[in-house]
């Protein structure tokens, strides 16, 4: 192998040094700082759940407002 052959793998293997140590920092923030489906899934259900509690009482007071315009 040549000099320039050298600098270039030198390059490579400093180069995947800074990329292991990215991904590292990715996975990290991920276990630490990010919701999973499962931890996210019963407050999903609570919210959609009163969201469509107050959609039913809306629709049902229009619906009570319209029949009671047309007695």
């Amino acid at each position: 192998m040549n000099t320039k052959e050298l600098i270039e793998i030198a390059g490579l293997a400093k180069d995947i040094t800074y990329i292991k140590g990215e991904v590292t920092d990715i996975k990290n923030k991920l276990e630490e700082s990010y919701v999973t489906k499962d931890e996210f899934d019963p407050i999903k259900k609570v919210v959609y759940g009163l969201v469509g509690l107050i959609l039913t009482g809306v629709v049902g007071a229009l619906l009570a407002l319209v029949i009671d315009r047309t007695k």
